[in-house]
C-alpha cells in the first residue's frame, strides 16, 4: 500500500455564519458518487488523504471539510457545537449543488454526522460512523464538569504548546504510541498541514474554544442520543480494535458497547482488526480495510 501524501485536487470556500468554511475535493470531479468526510476534534481534512484514495478506487468522489475552528476554517468564530457544524455542512452540501450526500464521520466527526442526519435527514443518503458518534455513559458519581478536564486534558495541552520548527512538531507526533506501525510521508503531510504560525512559535491550528464548546455539546445534553434514537435507516458503526494510544479495548470497549447499543437499534457494529483510533485512517492498510468494510472491493 502507498504511503505517499495524497493531496486534495481542489479547495473551495463556502460562505457560512462568520466567514468561510474550507471544503476540499480529493480526486477528479468525474471520480464518482460524492461522499462527505468529517474529521475529529483536533484534526483536519488531511486525516482522510489515504482513505480518500481508497474511496476513489471504488468509484466515489470524496469531499472533506475543515470543521469550524480547525485547519483552514480555524478563523471561524463560535458558537461551536454539533448544531453549528451541521448548519455549516448544509451550506457545503448546498454549495456542491446536491440534494443528498453520503456522510462518513471519524471520532468527533462521527458525532457531527449523527446530528446532521438527525436534524436534516432528507439531506443525508447514508451515514457511517468511524470510531465515534456514540455517547458513552459518565462514570458513576462523576459530572460533566468533572469528566471534561479528563477528556480534554491531552488535547488542550498540545494546543497550548509552541514548536520551534516543523521537525519538532513531527517528532512530537512520532512519539505517540498510536503510530507504532511506523511513520510515513502521508503522516508528515497530516501534521505539517496542522502547524500554523512562524518560528520559533509554531502552534496547532485548532481553536481551543472550539474543542471546549464541541465537547460540552457531546457530553452535556441529549441531542446526539436523541438523533441516534431517531435514525430511520441502518448506520454502520466501524470500530477500531485499539484506542487513541493503541491500548487494548479501544475507545469503545465491547463490553460497554453491548450495554449501550441496544438503545440505538439502527446501529450495526463492525470491527476493523489490527487498527487503532488514528491508524484506521492515517495508515494505508487501515484506511483500505476501512474502505473495504464500508464499500467492498475496488472497481
Amino acid at each position: 500500500m502507498g504511503t505517499a501524501p495524497f493531496l486534495p485536487t481542489a479547495k473551495f470556500l463556502v460562505k457560512v455564519d462568520g466567514g468561510d468554511l474550507a471544503l476540499f475535493r480529493y480526486g477528479p470531479e468525474s471520480a464518482g458518487t460524492p461522499v462527505l468526510l468529517l474529521h475529529g476534534v483536533t484534526s483536519s481534512n488531511r486525516a482522510f488523504q489515504l482513505f480518500a484514495k481508497s474511496l476513489i478506487s471504488r468509484g466515489y468522489l470524496p469531499y472533506a471539510v475543515d470543521l469550524r475552528g480547525r485547519g483552514d476554517s480555524n478563523q471561524l468564530p463560535g458558537p461551536f457545537g454539533m448544531r453549528a457544524h451541521a448548519k455549516d455542512l448544509i451550506a457545503a452540501i448546498d454549495y456542491l449543488g446536491l440534494e443528498q450526500i453520503e456522510v462518513i464521520g471519524h471520532s468527533m466527526g462521527a458525532f457531527v454526522a449523527v446530528v446532521l442526519a438527525g436534524l436534516y435527514p432528507d439531506r443525508v443518503s447514508r451515514t457511517v460512523l468511524i470510531d465515534g458518534g456514540i455517547p458513552l455513559p459518565l462514570p458513576p458519581g462523576m459530572t460533566i464538569e468533572q469528566i471534561l478536564p479528563l477528556v480534554l486534558g491531552p488535547a488542550l495541552a498540545r494546543l497550548a504548546m509552541k514548536f520551534t520548527s516543523k521537525e519538532e512538531y513531527r517528532d512530537f507526533w512520532k512519539s505517540q504510541a498510536a503510530f507504532n506501525k511506523g511513520w510515513t510521508p502521508a503522516m508528515d503531510e497530516y501534521v505539517d498541514y496542522d502547524l500554523r504560525g512562524h518560528a520559533p512559535e509554531f502552534h496547532a491550528s485548532t481553536n481551543v474554544e472550539a474543542v471546549i464548546g464541541d465537547n460540552q455539546n457531546m457530553f452535556g445534553d441529549t441531542l446526539i442520543s436523541d438523533c441516534l434514537k431517531g435514525l430511520k435507516d441502518e448506520v454502520l458503526f466501524v470500530k477500531a480494535e485499539r484506542g487513541l494510544q493503541n491500548e487494548e479495548g479501544g475507545l469503545y470497549p465491547i463490553q460497554v458497547l453491548q450495554l449501550v447499543m441496544p438503545t440505538y437499534p439502527k446501529l450495526k457494529l463492525v470491527m476493523v482488526p489490527d487498527t487503532n483510533h488514528y491508524d484506521i485512517l492515517l495508515e494505508a492498510t487501515g484506511a483500505e480495510k476501512c474502505a473495504q468494510l464500508i464499500y467492498g472491493d475496488p472497481e
